[in-house]
């Protein structure tokens, strides 16, 4: 564990300052990718690890902090998992408190900070691998400890579906982009008045082709109950009540620990680990930055508005990528 390089870039290249990833990286202790996820409200705080900061930044920022020192001496024994995750919840827990954010706003998930990560954390001769919620790791480049949170799945789906039939209607791009967004926020079969000038039918349509669609049965185990439960609920409802839909990640409230995904690996049979955000959709052939790099740029070429073979909850809009990202690797040896 010799070598490593990272890069991370806000989703917004003209302002870094806005990007909710963090890489903590402590040459032979802890090294780490960490995502954070802004509030449906969107607010800005002021708090020490941040001014006019977003959820999401202050989520990956206590995250970030907590790792590194975890990782500031040398670890004598494997860290045990569940003692780890409920450290790093509760640095974010002590992030809302010092901000004074009320409890009921918390619970709703109006204001709740969310962060998930990945992360190799090396004792001795040994190394081991810990992940929880949809930050991937590949180790000698497999994947391992994967997870993908089915709502995205389920509604990345009906967000394609229902842009098709906007632009159908005749609406431009940028018209279409936010109504499309409010569909699955909102959650598509959740009785709420249906936004712009889709229509009941266009209902419908969109929620038989995604009950029908191949990989939102996968997602689902083949249940289309757990299909129409995240239709029901959108974004707003998983948020509120990420457990009830398999999307656990640290938030400062959820108990994740139950979830955790964990793989002790020796040091001796690492020649490559990689550890990234969901901001690369696919991932490359090869363990190197250019390689990552060019696969974001090759499906932003093919599906820039993720509704196509990259179908995605947000896409890119002008000269925005349409996330955050971050890529950490390790060496064995010299690289």
């Amino acid at each position: 564990m010799l070598h490593f390089e990272g890069f991370t870039q806000a989703k917004n290249p003209d302002a870094p300052n806005t990007n909710e990833d963090r890489i903590v990286a402590i040459p032979g202790r802890v090294y780490a990718v960490i995502d954070g996820a802004t509030d449906l409200s969107g607010l800005r705080y002021d708090d020490r690890l941040g001014q006019g900061a977003t959820g999401g930044h202050l989520a990956a920022q206590a995250v970030a902090e907590a790792l590194a020192v975890a990782g500031a001496g040398a670890f004598a024994a494997q860290p045990e998992p569940n003692e780890l995750i409920a450290s790093l919840n509760d640095a974010i827990a002590a992030t809302y408190q010092r901000i004074g954010i009320p409890a009921e706003e918390i619970a709703s998930g109006r204001q709740r900070f969310r962060a998930a990560f990945s992360a190799a954390l090396v004792c001795g001769d040994m190394v081991r691998l810990i992940a929880l919620g949809d930050c991937s790791i590949r180790l000698n480049g497999q994947p391992v400890l994967d997870h993908h949170f089915p709502g995205d799945t389920v509604l990345s789906k009906a967000r394609a579906a229902a842009w098709a039939i906007l632009v159908a209607k005749g609406l431009d791009v940028d018209s279409v982009r936010p109504l499309a967004r409010q569909f699955i926020v909102q959650g598509p079969a959740s009785g709420q008045a249906l936004p712009g000038p889709l229509t009941e039918d266009d209902l419908a349509t969109i929620l038989t082709s995604v009950r029908a669609d191949p990989a939102v049965l996968a997602a689902c185990g083949n249940d289309l109950g757990v299909a129409d439960f995240i239709l029901g609920a959108g974004l707003e409802g998983i948020r509120a009540n990420p457990g009830g839909f398999d999307a656990m990640v640290l938030d400062g409230v959820s108990d994740a620990q139950p979830v955790v995904r964990l793989l002790d690996v020796p040091v001796a049979d690492i020649e490559t680990l990689e550890l990234s955000s969901d901001g690369y959709p696919t991932q490359p052939a090869t363990a190197d930055i250019a390689a990552w790099e060019q696969s974001l740029a090759e499906a932003d070429r093919i599906d820039p508005d993720r509704i196509g073979p990259h179908a995605s909850t947000k896409g890119r809009v002008g000269k925005n990528f349409g996330d955050d990202r971050s890529i950490l690797i390790i060496y064995a040896g010299k690289h």
